[in-house]
């Protein structure tokens, strides 16, 4: 980097400190990026995947007539609006009046109430002592909490699902409408050429053919909200198809999705992160904030990941209260920290005025005891780390350096969840649509848009057009 001639050791100095701060932003965000787009828990992946499913089956749909592309951009593009952001507003919208109504605490995770002693730390380590208020009055109404929280999953999943289907109606009245105005338009215009040519003749012959457990699981999971809406979706879609042709559209179309967007991505992930660990000797399986951030190949380097590693190991398994009570009094233990930059652990966010609704997100130095805290995925934290951890010293040992070891791993992880992603849009958006169309047009009689078929056949038989 080059320094105007004149400037001062202090200026020179300062230009240094501020681009390497705004080069440690931009490797914080690829590793937001990458670790969001790698999170089976983000709605992101989902939203990144059905957005190309969404360009590839209007696309399809344009090659098969006008009229069906914009009826399935309609259902495509309202359908991805409903499906991201319907839930979760209608979730603020109960916090927001029945929870206040009870005034109740909207952000506490009722999960919390599982384990007593673990409950009782909640509150002795709650950030505030608001919270920590609002966590005892809780504890006084955790069968009301319980309830208040199972029927908010059933309001949001609810109106979701009813928004679906008036915009499904709405949707289909409105193709339906457009296409009687389109087919009456072109009808009244060859009349009118063939009356000016003295010929009434008519070419035209068309042809048609004819709670528990699991519940409460699904209702704190936003991916598994999905689940639910989408099953839902998918349901309303077959039952409501106005064609066989529609119905046998969507029966690919909706297969394809629940694979690609839940399953089959999982399922690739933990093949790559296989395939690196047998080919490579990487563990890639830490989150990609974890990985990028570098601050877990320096506790490598200057070794205090081994204490880490040792400490963590004594209380991991022991009871849950007591490792509970150890992620709180270990705050500079390697493994907490790594769990707390994949976000496993919940920190506390500063309130903000309403103001500062656009000013970004601060986050304290202590954990919001009101989310919920799965120590398994804490502990998987540790596996991870102390299997990367032997691997690393086997590198060492081999003659590779720290730099290249973390270098390799970064690479494996960021390769991992591009193939991963890619393969599921590739099958959304390419693979999916290619199958609809290509069956469409080998099928017999298939390739017009069907309900056109039918509201052609409709209007001749009233006699509107000929």
């Amino acid at each position: 980097m080059f320094y105007k001639k004149g400037r001062s050791k202090y200026e020179q100095t300062q230009q240094k400190i501020n681009e390497f701060e705004m080069g440690a932003v931009i490797m914080v965000n690829v590793a937001a990026i990458y670790s969001t787009l790698g999170n089976p828990n983000s709605l992101i992946p989902l939203l990144v995947k059905d957005s190309a499913q969404t360009v590839g089956m209007t696309t399809g749909s344009m090659l098969t007539g006008k009229e069906e592309g914009h009826d399935r951009l309609i259902d495509e593009v309202g359908t991805e609006f409903i499906w991201l952001c319907a839930i979760p507003e209608f979730k603020k919208l109960y916090n927001s009046t029945i929870y206040k109504a009870f005034k109740l605490d909207s952000e506490f995770d009722v999960r919390n109430f599982k384990d007593k002693e673990i409950f009782k730390k909640i509150k002795d380590f709650a950030p505030t002592d608001d919270i920590k208020k609002n966590i005892e009055k809780l504890g006084k109404k955790e069968a009301l909490g319980k309830n208040l929280a199972l029927y908010r999953f059933f309001f949001s999943t609810g109106m979701a699902i009813a928004s679906y289907i008036g915009l499904t109606k709405a949707k289909q009245i409105y193709t339906e409408n457009k296409i009687k105005k389109n087919l009456i338009a072109v009808y009244n215009a060859k009349k009118a050429k063939e009356n000016n040519n003295n010929s009434a003749k008519n070419n035209e012959e068309p042809t048609f053919k004819g709670v528990g457990d699991v519940v409460k699981n699904f209702a704190f999971s936003p991916v598994k909200n999905m689940w639910i809406l989408d099953g839902a979706i998918t349901t309303e879609r077959l039952v409501d198809s106005r064609t066989p042709q529609e119905f046998a559209g969507y029966a690919i179309k909706e297969a394809s999705i629940l694979c690609f967007l839940y399953y089959a991505g999982g399922k690739i992930q933990k093949a790559l992160e296989s395939r690196a660990e047998k080919k490579h000797n990487k563990n890639i399986a830490l989150d990609a904030r974890v990985i990028e951030n570098g601050n877990l190949q320096k506790s490598f380097e200057n070794g205090s990941v081994k204490k880490s590693l040792e400490s963590f190991k004594a209380v991991i398994d022991s009871k849950d209260v007591d490792l509970y009570e150890f992620i709180h009094k270990n705050s500079e233990n390697d493994i907490i920290k790594a769990a707390k930059e994949s976000h496993i652990i919940s920190m506390y966010e500063k309130p903000k005025k309403w103001y500062e609704i656009f000013k970004n997100t601060e986050y304290t130095d202590k954990i919001d005891t009101r989310k919920y805290l799965d120590l398994d995925e804490v502990k998987d934290v540790y596996k991870n780390i102390e299997k990367l951890y032997s691997q690393y010293t086997d590198a060492l040992k081999s003659g590779e350096t720290s730099e290249n070891f973390f270098k390799q791993v970064k690479k494996l992880k960021r390769g991992s969840i591009i193939t991963n992603i890619g393969t599921c849009m590739f099958a959304l958006g390419v693979v999916t649509p290619a199958i609809m169309v290509a069956k469409r047009l080998i099928g017999k009689d298939d390739a017009e848009f069907q309900t056109k078929k039918e509201i052609r056949k409709q209007l001749i038989k009233e006699g509107i057009i000929a």
